[in-house]
């Protein structure tokens, strides 16, 4: 059981991660909580304080009762997990401060928040609320792109530097294993000699994992955005699980010279750990 937190700005566009994270929580038995953020400037004048609190209260309720609607037309589409709550933070400080604030009050294990019109994986780890929730939230994100369609985790791609892959590996299983997924350890190395070594770890930790579902691949290219673009691609993956590590894989990965034209265009979900 996994309580679920769905970051959303009521737009057409949201209702994708609302499903999504619907479907999910349905599989694994959790709870749901929508939570809608309205970021409001402090101001610094006391009378203008006084003024704002008063239309705070009054933009509170409306958002509210918006966001009770909004539930309201997704249920007539998917069936919500119960219970399910509907909640408006007020923030003056941040929307990763709202959402990390509210994670903790409902005891979230996954966040999943919709990336608007993110082109691909590229857009998704560089956007600004998701690289920033990605990089502050101990709890992992889901960031799943416009458009995408639950169709369950048949296939998991889990890129790994395999500085932490015991703990990595055991972490991800507990997350899909009720989806049977198949897990694909995959490290890319930048030489063949790279390659036979990794290969041995990755072999190794998958032996010692009691979940079974596991199998091994190791690229060779000096190219990692294409060699992992290419292998998604072949492999018709679901999701994409990365581990952070402070966002250095993520920067190495997708940080690229815009003279290279190089675009990442997976229409897959991204499952962030922070480690």
């Amino acid at each position: 059981m996994v309580n679920i937190l769905v970051p959303t700005d009521l737009s057409e566009l949201s209702k994708a991660s609302v499903q999504y994270a619907v479907k999910i929580a349905n599989k694994l038995g959790g709870t749901l909580t929508l939570l809608h953020v309205m970021n409001m400037v402090p101001p610094t004048r006391t009378a203008m304080r006084q003024r704002l609190k008063a239309l705070e209260k009054e933009l509170v309720q409306t958002a509210q009762e918006d966001l009770e609607t909004f539930a309201h037309s997704l249920s007539k589409q998917v069936k919500f997990p119960e219970p399910i709550r509907c909640r408006v933070a007020v923030s003056a400080s941040s929307f990763t401060d709202a959402v990390r604030k509210e994670a903790r009050k409902q005891h979230t294990g996954l966040i999943v928040m919709g990336t608007h019109g993110a082109s691909g994986l590229k857009k998704v780890v560089l956007g600004s609320n998701t690289t920033t929730l990605i990089s502050a939230s101990a709890v992992p994100v889901l960031a799943v792109p416009e458009g995408a369609a639950f169709k369950g985790f048949r296939n998991m791609i889990y890129a790994t530097d395999m500085r932490h892959l015991d703990k990595e590996l055991k972490m991800l299983v507990s997350y899909v294993e009720k989806f049977n997924t198949t897990i694909h350890l995959v490290h890319i190395a930048s030489s063949g000699r790279q390659a036979v070594a990794a290969e041995e770890k990755l072999e190794e930790a998958a032996a010692r994992s009691e979940y079974k579902k596991i199998v091994t691949i190791v690229l060779v290219d000096t190219n990692l955005d294409i060699a992992l673009d290419q292998y998604i691609e072949n492999s018709k993956a679901d999701v994409l699980a990365m581990f952070t590590h402070g966002l250095s894989f993520y920067e190495k990965l997708f940080n690229r010279s815009l003279t290279r034209r190089m675009a990442f265009h997976v229409k897959i979900p991204l499952l962030a750990f922070k480690q």
